[in-house]
This record gives structure tokens, C-alpha cells and sequence, in this order.
């Protein structure tokens, strides 16, 4: 493998060319091209179409070498059944200009169809690319964004607002299914306040670059403060966890690796050609070396915003303030369940404040560590017993559950909540405003201020239970 800075091609390129673009919207060679444009790519793009003059406005080329501007990233989007003269073409140029560094190839058809064929396609696309020294992300793969350069060369419709693209977060994401890489990017769009991720890419077959790579890159980008990963299977299984432990030891990776069962580990292995892997020896390893695991999407993009936009709890001892009986009652499961939650031993004098503070018929620490502050709170009622609670050192995170209800006006609660954690940013609050899209409002004011807010307890406890489970991990390893 080469210095992992020649990935930089990848997330920064001097122009892109796109081989297969097209002016047809059902053809994923018009999806790549939209989608440069549309995130305001700031460099030059070149079609490159046989049968068309212009592409979206930008004039379109015959074939690769005949273009005269340099050029460092070249995408494919071409069937893999014209790979040979593709790379002839590209050899021509390489020859002439030798200027290309970096290749996206998002076409199918190649190794991952387990023939001859496939296989030789591939080697075609490899080899030739290896003879010029040129990286390769894919084949079989969705590509790669990057908002805060303002690349995206992906074929999937993202449903990123226009006002959000290129605007990056801290979460850099791999993943080695385009399907699942493209409903992540999806849901993260589609959430109140849009997910913003730094760096994604779909890595496909890795006939080149792989997990590693990208891993060692995510460690030294200074942007990227968590690393997100969707796995089926590696060759070398005990050097990626060794990677992985060495980074998680500096940044959190949070991980959906399939294949616990016996058909689903057949499965992943047909997928993309790698082996799954002994399921239980990754879990162990994840465990050992602090590395999450995480057991479905929701859990997953709950994970990653939370490490991205919340402060590491510096303790586990989590109180629990619910509106609502019923919720408040699940969240307490939930948290029971999890097995690393500690009760909080609050002072008399703070349980004096508290009953004062809180609606007479309010159930203040019965059992300890739980308010039901009842339907009756006001706006208050909710947010200033977290405060009383948080300035206290008994406490070192919390859950606020509030099912709102007609009379509390959804503005002037979002907009508390915000000072609440602006003004506790060392204590972590995990908010829970139920239910449906009746409570947007309220949502939307607290997570365009750059907190998480989640739609069930369950799913607010498995977050911060992970965000516990990684912050011991670091002072057991200081």
C-alpha cells in the first residue's frame, strides 16, 4: 500500500472528469454530474459521452485524452463490459499528461460476480490503474463526498437541502455496501436538522483502497471527530482490528458489522468477495480495544451525532426527568437494561429545591436517580430542575423525556433547552421530545443549535449508553 496521502485525490481533486456522464435523469451518469454541481464543486467537471455535445450545460468530450486541462480525478460510470478500451484510453492520456491520480469506478460487473469475467475486468481496471501509480475507490461502490471541499460523487439522491450542501460536520463515514451507504446518507438528509457528515465513501469491492487506508486517513484528518463504519468482511481481519484499536484510542468508531448469523455472514461473503470473519472474534476485539458496536441504522446515526455534537460524559451517573410516567418508566428499563448506568445520590438539599421548583403532584427521586415532573410542567419546571440537578457533582449526564402537550409552547421550550446545554456543555443531555412530526418545532429549534434530539427513550439511551461505554474506554487507556 502507498502513504495513505495519496487518498487526499479522493476528497480534494484539481478536476474531475466523468466517464458516462449523461443528460438522461434515469442514468446514474447524470445523477454523478448533478450531483458536483449541486454541491457547488469549485473546480472544473468534464463529461465525457460519445453522443452528446453538452452534458447539464458543460461541454461534453469524446474521450478522455482529448481533454487539455489537467486533470486528478476521473470517475466511471461506464459498463464494466467496455473497461478495456476505457483503460486504453486512459493509458493514452496517462502517457500524454500523466495527471491523473485518482479513480472512482462506480460501475458493477466486476469481481464481486465471483466468474472469469468479472474477475478479469477488475484486474484490467487494476492493473492499469497500478502501472500509473493511480488509487482506486470501488469497483461496485456509490463514491465519495466530501462537503467540506465540496465533492460529492455519488449516483444516489442524497435529499441533502440545497442550503446544506457542503456543509460538514465531524462524522466521516465508510461503508462497504452502496445500498446501505445510500439510505444512511438518505436519513441522515431527511432528519429535522440535516445530519452533516464530513467524509463519506462506499468502497465496494476494495480492489485497491480499503478499510485501512481510509482508517489511517479519517486519524489525521483534522476535521473528522468520528468515524463511521458499514462492514460485511475484511481478508485480513486481525490487522484491521489492530488499526482500529490504535485509532480508537484517539477517536470513537462507531461500527454495523453483519454477519452474526451463519446466512447472513454467506451472505455478506457473496456480496462484495469478503470473507466474513468468526463474528464472535470481532466482538470481542471491538469490545476490547473501545471500538462500538452497534446493532441497527437508527442506533448507528443516533451514535455518530451523538459523539459529533455532544461532549463526552465524564462519569456514568445519569438522572433521569420524564414528563410523561409511561416513557419515563421505558427510558428506566431501558437504562437497566443497558448495564452501565449508575444511580446519582442527590443531597436532601437538592431534593428540597426540586419539590419546590416542580407541580405538586410531581414524583421527585421515587426511585432515586427519576422526576416525573408531570403533565402539568411548564417550560420551567422542565428545564430548571436539570439545571438545579446539573449543578450539582452528583450528576454527570442526563435524559429529559417530554411529551408535549397543547399548552407548552413548542418555541419557548426548544429555545430553553438550548441555553440549558449551551450552558452544561460538560454534562451531556439527551433529549427526548415525543412524538411525531406535532412536536417539529420544538425539535427543529434544538437541533439547528447543534443538539441531538430523539424520538424514543430507547433509542436516546442506547446513544448515550455508547458514549459512556467509550469515554471509560479512554480513562482506562490514558
Amino acid at each position: 500500500m502507498m502513504n495513505n496521502s495519496s487518498l487526499t485525490s479522493f476528497f480534494d481533486p484539481h478536476n474531475i472528469a466523468v466517464m458516462g456522464a449523461s443528460n438522461n435523469p434515469l442514468k446514474a451518469g447524470y445523477v454523478i454530474t448533478n450531483n458536483l454541481l449541486k454541491i457547488k464543486y469549485p473546480k472544473k467537471i468534464f463529461p465525457i459521452n460519445r453522443k452528446e455535445d453538452n452534458i447539464l450545460g458543460l461541454p461534453a468530450y469524446n474521450t478522455l485524452s482529448e481533454i487539455e486541462d489537467s486533470i486528478e480525478m476521473l470517475i466511471l460510470i461506464t459498463p464494466s463490459s467496455v473497461i478495456e478500451p476505457v483503460m486504453q484510453d486512459l493509458e493514452k492520456r496517462m502517457q500524454e499528461k500523466g495527471d491523473i491520480k485518482a479513480i472512482v469506478c462506480a460501475a458493477a460487473g466486476y469481481a464481486e460476480l465471483d466468474t472469469p469475467e468479472g474477475k478479469h475486468r477488475q484486474k484490467v481496471l487494476t492493473d492499469t490503474a497500478k502501472k500509473y501509480n493511480i488509487r482506486v475507490i470501488g469497483p461496485n461502490c456509490i463514491g465519495v463526498v466530501d462537503n467540506e471541499k465540496r465533492v460529492d460523487t455519488t449516483f444516489v439522491e442524497t435529499l441533502t437541502p440545497e442550503e446544506n450542501r457542503g456543509i460538514a460536520g465531524g462524522i466521516s463515514f465508510i461503508s462497504q455496501s452502496g445500498a446501505l451507504a445510500a439510505s444512511v446518507l438518505m436519513r441522515g438528509a431527511s432528519l429535522l436538522s440535516p445530519m452533516k457528515f464530513n467524509k463519506f465513501v462506499s468502497i465496494g469491492n476494495m480492489s485497491d483502497v480499503d478499510f485501512i487506508e481510509l482508517l489511517e486517513h479519517f486519524e489525521d484528518d483534522e476535521s473528522t471527530r468520528v468515524i463511521g463504519m458499514y462492514m460485511e468482511g475484511y481478508p485480513e481481519g486481525r490487522k484491521l482490528i489492530d488499526t482500529m484499536g490504535c485509532i480508537a484510542s484517539k477517536k470513537p468508531i462507531v461500527v454495523l458489522k453483519v454477519g452474526r448469523s451463519e446466512k447472513g455472514a454467506t451472505a455478506a461473503s457473496s456480496h462484495t468477495g469478503s470473507l466474513a470473519g468468526e463474528d464472535k472474534i470481532y466482538d470481542s476485539a471491538f469490545r476490547q480495544y473501545g471500538i462500538i458496536r452497534v446493532n441497527s441504522i437508527d442506533e448507528m446515526i443516533d451514535t455518530l451525532r451523538a459523539f459529533d455534537q455532544l461532549s463526552l460524559p465524564q462519569g456514568n451517573k445519569f438522572f433521569l426527568t420524564s414528563q410523561a410516567g409511561g416513557p419515563g418508566i421505558f427510558c428506566m428499563d431501558t437504562m437497566s437494561n443497558e448495564n452501565i448506568f449508575e444511580t446519582p445520590m442527590i443531597s436532601e438539599e437538592t431534593k428540597k429545591k426540586l419539590k419546590e421548583l416542580l407541580p405538586p403532584m410531581a414524583n421527585v427521586c421515587s426511585p432515586e436517580g427519576y422526576n416525573d415532573i408531570s403533565a402539568s410542567a411548564n417550560v420551567e419546571q422542565h428545564v430548571e430542575g436539570i439545571r438545579i440537578l446539573f449543578n450539582g457533582p452528583e450528576v454527570e449526564g442526563g435524559f429529559l423525556i417530554s411529551v408535549l402537550t397543547p399548552f407548552i409552547p413548542q418555541d419557548e421550550l426548544g429555545d430553553e433547552i438550548v441555553k440549558l446545554c449551551n450552558d452544561n456543555k460538560n454534562k451531556p443531555l439527551f433529549v427526548v421530545i415525543m412524538s411525531g412530526n406535532v412536536v417539529d418545532k420544538a425539535r427543529t429549534i434544538v437541533e439547528e443549535a447543534g443538539i441531538p434530539t430523539f424520538e424514543t427513550p430507547d433509542r436516546a439511551v442506547k446513544a448515550a449508553a455508547n458514549l459512556i461505554r467509550y469515554s471509560e474506554f479512554k480513562k482506562l487507556n490514558k
